[in-house]
């Protein structure tokens, strides 16, 4: 080949050989290209795995995000329940406190009634029982 400088030709427009088609550089091309294809599989099926990993592991999680929320629920009801016999409970004992207070009121009354009379009675028999034994 010529020189085209010598000719007076500028070296921006100077183009390389391009290669022939028989001459083996596209082969070397086709070759490179096929080995790029390859190594672009290989690690988009790598890829490919890894998502497919991290997806299980999303829906491992989801499911026990559900299972987790279901037993919250679930204790939220039993939790209600409890608490409204808890009050049930109370309200019954508050019941019958008020019951047995007004109980013991009475019997106090009784108490307060009978007692005096009770005390001077024992008196009179003690009076009583001394002059039998004199």
């Amino acid at each position: 080949m010529e020189n085209p400088q010598a000719h007076g030709v500028p070296p921006e427009m100077v183009q390389p050989p391009t290669p022939q088609p028989g001459a083996g550089s596209g082969n070397v091309y086709d070759r490179i290209e096929e080995i790029t294809e390859n190594i672009i599989d290989e690690k988009w099926d790598v890829l490919v795995q890894e998502v497919k990993k991290i997806i299980e592991w999303k829906q491992s999680v989801e499911a026990k995000q559900k299972n987790l929320e279901s037993n919250i629920e679930k204790l939220k009801e039993d939790f209600s329940r409890l608490h409204e016999g808890v009050l049930g409970r109370l309200s019954e004992y508050d019941n019958r406190m008020q019951d047995v207070g007004a109980e013991l009121k009475a019997v106090g009354k009784v108490f307060k009634d009978v007692v005096p009379q009770f005390v001077e009675n024992v008196k009179e028999l003690g009076h009583i029982t001394n002059k039998v034994k004199k």
